[in-house]
């Protein structure tokens, strides 16, 4: 395959938009149509070619017709994709939210004793683009703070010191007033058991009511009722445990997304199911015994289920600077319960576009 578009006549180096237009093939039309493509073609019109120097992603929404997704990327410090939202947020001005989130990127740089400068990796950034009208601009991305990695977990910055990363996210997005909810994430951080504890945490600006997303990781299955029993969940605690026990067999680990906001946690809990392997090496088969009981219980259509069995594996792109490795995987499924709405399953899908330089060995197909 090859590349197509994006570039002005002449230019010899690839672009973000012109590497993934090339990917168009890898992508089944169960989940990705052509308006949804467009949506993220746009996008990454509007991002630097070095998205591709990390693994970016997409959030596929499983219950829903329409064959669309949102776009996630990861902001390393000082990288060209860091420099490139600086330069966003020095043209809007001051007190947008793009100015708010060059100020956090710039400090990462500029003052090593700041909190995001000792405890955080990078930041995921999160556009919501399944659902967009056509031609409006995409809100805000979300942000969550990917820690440092440690090897006890309770060491992470984001389970130490919940007043420190709130007051980083808050200013990383551009938030006043978020001393009110601190209380109530707080109370989270407490109600967890031995062995439980804070793995990242998030804000989603464009999204209301005003929330912190906590996702907490090491709960026992066993221990998830009670926890949420503890923490006053308003949710369906029937449909959670639903979930839990009809994917204790095909799901290896569990990890909750929970909202929290100043009155505590929010009616709607994700439930993030995980396989062995990393996502960069699960084959097919891995995930099939999960996608299956995902579509057997109505959390998933038919058709997505079918795409989500393809999407895994690795193709070859021919591009104007030779070829490039393109790697596809499953992170991770979530499955969300609400009181409000029916029970719905969204997958986390990985891509990583490497040049053949840093893979080494002849192209071939798997």
């Amino acid at each position: 395959m090859s590349t197509g578009g994006d570039q002005r006549p002449g230019d010899a180096r690839d672009t973000f938009a012109s590497i993934l237009a090339g990917c168009r093939p890898l992508f089944p039309r169960a989940l990705m149509g052509d308006a949804g493509w467009e949506r993220i073609l746009d996008r990454a019109r509007r991002l630097p070619r070095s998205v591709t120097d990390t693994p970016f992603g997409f959030e596929f929404h499983l219950g829903e017709t329409r064959p669309e997704a949102d776009l996630c990327v990861v902001a390393l410090p000082g990288s060209d994709l860091s420099q490139h939202y600086v330069r966003q947020g020095e043209r809007a001005g001051p007190g947008s939210a793009a100015a708010a989130l060059a100020a956090g990127l710039r400090e990462q740089i500029a003052n090593p004793d700041s909190w995001l400068a000792r405890c955080v990796e990078g930041l995921v950034l999160e556009y919501d683009l399944a659902g967009l009208p056509p031609h409006r601009p995409p809100a805000p991305p979300g942000v969550f703070l990917a820690p440092k990695k440690s090897a006890d977990p309770k060491t992470l910055p984001a389970h130490r010191d919940p007043a420190g990363v709130l007051a980083a996210l808050a200013a990383t997005v551009g938030w006043d007033g978020h001393e009110e909810m601190q209380g109530a994430v707080e109370r989270v951080f407490a109600a967890l058991p031995e062995g439980g504890w804070v793995f990242q945490v998030g804000a989603l600006p464009a999204r209301s009511p005003k929330s912190f997303r906590l996702v907490l990781a090491g709960v026992p299955k066993a221990e998830v009722l009670s926890l949420l029993e503890r923490l006053g969940w308003p949710g369906p605690t029937a449909a959670a445990a639903d979930v839990i026990a009809s994917t204790d067999d095909v799901a290896t680990c569990l990890f909750l997304s929970m909202d929290v906001n100043a009155r505590g946690p929010g009616s709607r809990l994700g439930l993030e199911l995980y396989r062995p392997s990393r996502w960069q090496e699960a084959k097919r088969a891995e995930w099939r015994p999960l996608i299956a009981r995902l579509e057997e219980r109505g959390w998933c259509l038919p058709s997505k289920a079918e795409g989500l069995r393809r999407w895994p594996g690795v193709e070859w792109l021919v591009g104007r600077e030779g070829m490039h490795r393109v790697r596809q995987g499953i992170n991770h499924v979530k499955v969300v319960v609400d009181r409000r709405a029916p029970t719905v399953a969204k997958a986390y899908a990985g891509m990583s576009i490497r040049p053949r330089v840093h893979e080494g060995g002849a192209p071939s197909s798997s």
